[in-house]
């Protein structure tokens, strides 16, 4: 695992040559940075922290300089920040006021470490940047978030048109924008309180500012998101740089005052990148002709939802194809709420047949788009977009709808349905035994398929749930059986009839020698835990004879049968009830 960086002057092995280099490096960045003694004095620093003050801070004490953001006749508490990284802190962040001679006195984020000063004890490393977070407790002004003090979306979208326009004509012409959200922070609010979750976003904002450099900003624009404006870039990987080092420093534990007394907390984090050349863009060209900070953020947010697709704690950087993904997705979510609305969607069925003599025991239940303009779309061309924007429970309560009418109409048949884990939310169980009772329906004659990747290990309302339907005899089958993970763990504590094997490890058979130790040893498992095993994707004679020889009891796939319309199987009569 990969550790968060050092902060300045932590590394004591380094050479005095190498420690130079360093602070030459340091205090010729575009950044407000000192070094000062223990006291506050200012020994050295840089070039833009003179312009922030409007003189040269260099033997004069930080208290002078700085005030505190309540009053600006009460000097920054030095000392005390000071006693604090003495005792331990690896850092100190704290708001103040830049008292310039000038009187144009400026908010500003002050970060404070201590740095080695090479066998003559500590010194301390000052980075004072006037685009970060306002102090905490203080009443921020407009354009400010209420929390943190950063700028609020309003504040971030004027600041990044403005920079759009004044950097057509920059030296460093390249501009980043970093879209970044805590992964899964709902289930901090959710478990531990509003209160918990506040101080979480506090202290995210708090490791944001500190990885800023000069002349970047930070807002935040959202209930867990923020956003990072990178300025004066000159290429992509220092872009990426930064946005790792985001993901990294968020990951790290956080601790915070809990229900239960202090605990700690840890939120991943998802973030998107987009680079905008600004001289390209002024010219109508780039990456899709970017010329507003609407698109921009737009652009951000897309970089941002595939990173979050990608299972979090991950960065992915904007390109036009994620952009033409993102507009077939939405295309797609639009026509299929249409659809629902216009009953465009179709339910076929596929035999499931028994492997020892060839006679179909039930089917299973498959959905079917039948789009005006594209034709007949099966499963994976819409469903993972119906589970992104909510529109899952519809189809399976659909396609539920529909296998429970098939059953009613065939009084010999079984039917398998599958159901996304998302629908298992203590209303399914009990949806599920009022429609079998309205119809009359025996439970047994029904199976509900889960995904084994979409399961969450430990979830009580889902247990309860699988637990409701084995109780009412409905069987519960894992579908996708090795391809996720605690498969172990779901088979000693949830009530599963059967497995499913995945079709991938049906399709080399028998000729892979890897998938055929893996299709035996489940089939042993199954057997061992008297479960029912199926396998799909079967194509061939010589996959069922060889399935077949490994103990697996049912199979479906284009061998026995290709997915079809209910009349395929009953033509005579198939809707006569």
């Amino acid at each position: 695992m990969q550790q968060d960086e050092e902060p300045p002057g932590a590394g004591s092995d380094a050479g005095p040559q190498e420690r130079l280099d360093v602070a030459r490096a340091v205090l010729t960045a575009a950044t407000g940075l000192a070094v000062c003694d223990l006291h506050g004095l200012v020994l050295e620093a840089g070039d833009a922290l003179v312009a922030q003050l409007a003189l040269d801070p260099r033997g004069r004490k930080l208290g002078e300089l700085l005030s505190t953001p309540g009053s600006v006749e009460e000097p920054l508490p030095v000392d005390r920040l000071v006693e604090d990284l003495l005792a331990g802190a690896e850092h100190v962040l704290t708001g103040a006021l830049v008292r310039r001679p000038d009187g144009q006195d400026q908010h500003c984020t002050v970060l404070m470490t201590l740095g080695d000063s090479g066998g003559a004890g500590h010194v301390l490393l000052v980075h004072v940047a006037s685009s970060g977070s306002g102090p905490r407790g203080t009443r921020p002004g407009p354009g400010r978030d209420a929390l943190t003090g950063l700028r609020d979306r309003a504040g971030a979208v004027a600041d990044l048109a403005d920079r759009l326009a004044a950097g057509r004509t920059a030296d460093r012409p390249r501009l980043g924008v970093i879209a970044c959200d805590l992964d899964r922070f709902r289930v901090v609010n959710d478990s531990l309180g509003v209160e918990v979750g506040d101080q979480v976003l506090a202290t995210a904002a708090e490791r944001l500012a500190v990885g800023l450099r000069g002349g970047d900003a930070l807002a935040r624009v959202g209930d867990d998101e923020f956003l990072v404006v990178l300025a004066g870039l000159t290429d992509e990987a220092e872009a990426v740089d930064v946005a790792h080092r985001i993901t990294r420093s968020l990951a790290a534990p956080v601790r915070v005052d809990g229900p239960d007394g202090p605990q700690e907390v840890r939120c991943s984090a998802s973030t998107g990148l987009v680079l905008v050349d600004l001289p390209v863009t002024a010219s109508g060209g780039g990456p899709g002709g970017v010329v507003d900070a609407g698109t921009v953020l737009r652009d951000a947010h897309t970089a941002l939802d595939a990173a979050k697709a990608a299972g979090g704690s991950s960065c992915r950087v904007f390109t036009n194809a994620l952009r033409e993904r993102a507009d077939r997705r939405l295309t797609v979510e639009n026509d299929l709420r249409r659809a629902l609305a216009e009953g465009e969607l179709r339910v076929h069925y596929q035999p499931v047949v028994d492997l020892r003599d060839g006679h179909r025991t039930g089917f299973e239940a498959l959905v079917r788009w039948a789009h005006p303009r594209r034709g007949l779309l099966l499963p994976e061309q819409f469903l993972d977009v119906a589970e992104d924007c909510g529109l899952v429970g519809l189809v399976d309560g659909l396609v539920l709808e529909e296998a429970l009418g098939f059953l009613t109409r065939h009084p010999g048949a079984r039917v398998a349905v599958n159901t996304s884990a998302r629908c298992l939310d203590g209303t399914f169980a009990p949806t599920v035994a009022r429609d079998l009772d309205r119809r009359g329906l025996a439970p047994d004659r029904l199976t509900v398929e889960l995904l084994e990747g979409s399961l969450v290990p430990g979830d009580p309302v889902t247990e309860a749930e699988l637990r409701d339907l084995a109780a009412l005899g409905v069987g519960v089958l894992i579908d996708d059986f090795g391809t996720g993970y605690s498969t172990l763990s779901y088979l000693r504590r949830l009530p599963v009839t059967g497995l499913k094997l995945d079709r991938s490890f049906v399709a080399d058979l028998p000729q892979d020698a890897g998938s055929d130790r893996i299709a035996a040893a489940v089939a042993r498992l199954a057997g061992d835990f008297g479960l029912t095993s199926t396998c799909e994707g079967v194509e061939t004679a010589d996959q069922a004879r060889h399935l077949a020889a490994q103990g697996w009891q049912s199979a479906q796939g284009f061998h026995f049968g290709v997915p079809g319309p209910e009349e395929r199987w009953f033509p005579a009569g198939a809707r006569r009830a």
